[in-house]
């Protein structure tokens, strides 16, 4: 690896050789006369070889030092361009973003502005991961990932708030025409409702009730899905109550698919974050990324904004 002297004294040995003298090149670097000279003359006796014919009035190359003042060139060339490149990559996002997302939310929300990004620069590598488990950030690759819930205070990590996910109890109008409304969370008991299955169990249903306290209960459902889609599905089709996520069921709400039962009696909300390694430098690619997942989700959730009609 070329040190640091060495790498002076070769671009103290080509200013010399493009000015023609070491007092002109000690100018054009901001150095004395006697710095630059000492420089080349380190440089001689490093290579063991003369690399310029001095006179009292002229500096010239000799046939070595020609060859490699050329070649020194070139590889000074060769290292401006690699700190122009680099700079660039600093301003302008490019090289793989790699992001992890949940699944649902992530292809109905998060993926659009993610590829409305990459279309804004070609440049840029995007590889999306669609899970719900937690990734290895380090192991994995990840550059950033979208998580919903509580991240505590995962070591090395960095978040940046997106939302909140918000529950709401639902059904359709015909059910709630058959079977009518609940008045209270303890009357979820006597109606027919839809349960997610995680990890071959319903989910419990943790429910603020009218005065403000947390309630759970796990609901005896006859019909029990282990995909949340599929029980928006089975709500809208009239088979029960459910609860669900605003960011899901926003669209079926507003067009009247689904109608919100006891809406003062919400699921507990959690955070929507983005996180990444917590790093020194961020490449522009992920803080492009950053920015424009804010952009998309502030000050308004992109859900809110589904018109009624």
């Amino acid at each position: 690896m070329i040190s640091g002297d060495r790498l002076h004294g070769i671009r103290a040995f080509v200013q010399a050789a493009q000015a023609g003298s070491f007092s002109r090149a000690a100018e054009q670097l901001g150095l004395s006369r006697s710095a630059v000279g000492k420089a080349v003359a380190r440089l001689e006796s490093r290579l063991s070889v003369r690399l310029f014919q001095r006179t009292t009035r002229s500096l010239s190359l000799t046939d070595e030092g020609q060859i490699f003042y050329e070649d020194c060139v070139k590889a000074l060339d060769a290292l401006d361009a690699a700190e122009i490149q680099l700079a660039a990559r600093a301003v302008a996002p490019s090289g793989r973003l790699r992001v992890s997302l949940p699944i649902l939310f992530g292809q109905q929300w998060v993926m659009p502005p993610l590829l409305e990004l990459a279309d804004s620069f070609p440049a840029l590598q995007l590889e999306i991961l669609f899970s719900n488990r937690l990734v290895d950030f380090a192991e994995e690759g990840v550059d950033l990932a979208v998580r919903i819930g509580h991240i505590g205070d995962a070591a090395g990590l960095a978040a940046r708030k997106l939302g909140e996910q918000q529950w709401v109890l639902c059904a359709s109008a015909d059910y709630l025409a058959t079977y009518g409304h609940p008045t209270s969370i303890a009357d979820l008991a006597h109606h027919r409702t839809i349960s997610l299955l995680r990890n071959g169990r319903s989910q419990t249903w943790r429910l603020v009730n009218d005065a403000g306290k947390t309630e759970s209960i796990t609901p005896a459902s006859r019909l029990r899905l282990d995909n949340m889609a599929a029980v928006a599905t089975a709500a809208e089709a009239g088979h029960g109550i459910a609860l669900l996520p605003r960011w899901l069921v926003n669209a079926a709400l507003q067009s009247g698919r689904l109608m919100e039962t006891l809406p003062g009696n919400t699921g507990i909300s959690l955070p929507i974050n983005i996180v990444w390694l917590n790093g020194q430098v961020m490449p522009a690619r992920i803080r492009a990324a950053i920015d424009r997942l804010v952009e998309a989700f502030t000050p308004q959730a992109p859900w809110e904004s589904v018109s009624r009609f």
